[in-house]
């Protein structure tokens, strides 16, 4: 929300209280707004929200809530829990497992029903603008929540999981209460999906897709990824969850399946923390194999995929190109089945005998015209348990 915009907030403003009690008279559908900061152990923090709960443009974010100046001790004497309890009424704290800091200003709803919050960097140094700026996009999402949760009422089975789905997942604020129940309740054998797309975090199938073979893990995750019920950062968390799987379980070598996902990560939305950390990933996760280093258990491509050979080819004028394989130690063969070359994007030539390594091996490709950027492409069959093996590139014009 612009500064414009906070010009045409209502020109009502929220009500200052001392307690919960006091609050009861001035109550209304906009709720409460709770300032709460560290009395005797942040001293910058008590002044900092002091002066944020006094300043008029906050209060004019706040429509007509009930605010309230909340000093919380470190830890509370009989004498202190009796004067917290007082302030705090029928009101509680965030849960400790939430994602909350103090100082923080917290919202309520009429019911009491914390539903968002402002809380972590905006608050260290905090100016009064920006945190009625969050303030009104907490309230932003309320309303589109509350409209969500008044289609949901009017509607039944799963088009009212979908809609109890999407109240859910509005962003910036925290779910309804009970929505899961709502939807089980609505939807109970969940043919909407909703209940799995609001369960969902990283991957669908939980541990179990740590046993399965890699092509059918990426299979689950990209249709997590393509699911429509999820959200951006359920999506993303599926990108992050395939390029960490590919990583423990087979290095570096598989760079184009890592890059593949980054960019999907980075193209959902480039300015999340998942989005800004695609180029890091894309820098440093995507060695593959190296010519001049040859090959080894964590540079080998996915299995059956086929894997860039990275480097300076000393291939160029038109001709017969030899593309050499020494073995040099490993317990295990290596198996090649394809080695492709390309100029750009165009294959030219490829030769797909499928070799297992107990001594060197050579393969051929032939260019009938001068390459303007010659390309080769590896395919290895060594699966997941079969790629302790190493060995160097050798590549001479015939």
């Amino acid at each position: 929300m612009s500064l414009a915009a906070l010009t045409l907030l209502p020109t009502q403003a929220a009500t200052r209280v001392a307690t919960y009690e006091q609050a009861q008279a001035k109550l209304n559908d906009d709720g409460y707004a709770l300032f709460i900061y560290g009395k005797g152990w942040d001293k910058r923090a008590e002044a900092n929200t002091t002066s944020l709960y006094n300043a008029p443009v906050v209060a004019r974010a706040l429509g007509n809530a009930a605010m309230m100046l909340v000093p919380l001790p470190e830890s509370m004497n009989d004498e202190q829990k009796a004067t917290f309890s007082g302030i705090m009424g029928k009101l509680a704290l965030p849960h400790p497992h939430s994602k909350h800091s103090f100082p923080a200003v917290v919202l309520y709803d009429r019911n009491g029903r914390q539903y968002g919050s402002v809380c972590g960097p905006p608050m260290v140094y905090p100016e009064a603008d920006r945190i009625a700026r969050l303030i009104s996009s907490r309230r932003e999402a309320k309303a589109q929540q509350d409209k969500l949760m008044a289609q949901a009422d009017a509607a039944q089975g799963e088009a009212r999981a979908l809609l109890l789905l999407k109240a859910a997942q509005v962003e910036g604020i925290e779910r309804p209460d009970k929505v899961e129940n709502l939807i089980k309740a609505a939807d109970p054998e969940d043919k909407s999906g909703s209940l799995a797309a609001l369960k969902f975090y990283n991957n669908p199938l939980g541990d179990k897709i740590n046993e399965m073979d890699i092509s059918e893990a990426l299979a689950a995750l990209d249709a997590a990824i393509s699911n429509p019920l999820h959200t951006v950062q359920q999506k993303q968390n599926a990108c992050a969850f395939a390029i960490g799987l590919i990583r423990r379980r087979f290095g570096t070598g598989p760079a184009d399946a890592i890059a593949h996902y980054a960019r999907i990560m980075k193209g959902l939305n480039p300015d999340s923390v998942l989005g800004r950390s695609a180029d890091v990933v894309m820098r440093d996760w995507t060695t593959g194999m190296q010519f001049v280093r040859g090959w080894a258990p964590d540079s080998l491509p996915l299995p059956g995929v086929p894997g860039e050979l990275n480097g300076k080819l000393p291939i160029g004028p038109a001709g017969k190109y030899e593309v050499r394989f020494e073995p040099t130690r490993g317990k295990n063969q290596a198996i090649i089945s394809r080695v492709a070359l390309y100029d750009g994007q165009t294959l030219v030539s490829e030769d797909t005998r499928r070799i297992t390594l107990s001594s060197p091996a050579s393969y051929y490709v032939t260019s009938e015209t001068e390459l303007k950027n010659p390309r080769l492409l590896i395919t290895f069959d060594n699966g997941e348990k079969q790629r302790d093996t190493r060995g160097n590139f050798i590549i001479r014009k015939k």
